[in-house]
């Protein structure tokens, strides 16, 4: 029974994809964010990652986040540049690529990790406030 068990455990880390050494890694929902996290939006010791591509960024994102594309070619020199935050903030459209931005994150950082498992699907359904969209960006050129 207890190998059934640790077997469950382990599939299910290994299906998710998400497993991190060393870190103190939450899964939260946007709405567990916004009730618990919020603050960390004004925070400049925190990087906030949008992990979808650049396209999608401008059309809408979260105050205060960088892009770094997760099926960028340059994910892990990105990623090494936020590494010396205390705390980095995931989020994307679907867990995919947040689970690959949590991924590769795995090695190379130490500090708190909080990803949105439900990214900004969840903090667009659920009326969340701090979005930036292309209506509100004011482009120079």
């Amino acid at each position: 029974m207890k190998l059934l068990k640790l077997s469950l455990i382990l599939c299910t880390l290994l299906f998710t994809g998400i497993y991190c050494n060393g870190q103190n890694t939450k899964s939260v929902t946007s709405k567990e964010f916004y009730e618990n996290y919020k603050h960390l939006l004004n925070n400049n010791d925190v990087a906030i990652i949008d992990g979808r591509t650049a396209k999608m960024y401008s059309e809408k994102h979260i105050k205060n986040a960088i892009n770094i594309d997760a099926d960028g070619e340059n994910l892990l020199e990105l990623l090494k540049e936020q590494a010396d935050s205390p705390i980095i903030v995931v989020y994307c459209t679907t867990i995919r690529r947040t689970t690959k931005i949590v991924n590769t994150l795995k090695p190379i950082y130490n500090g708190e990790l909080i990803y949105i498992s439900d990214g900004i699907r969840g903090w667009l359904k659920n009326k969340k406030e701090n979005i930036i969209d292309s209506k509100t960006i004011n482009y120079k050129s």
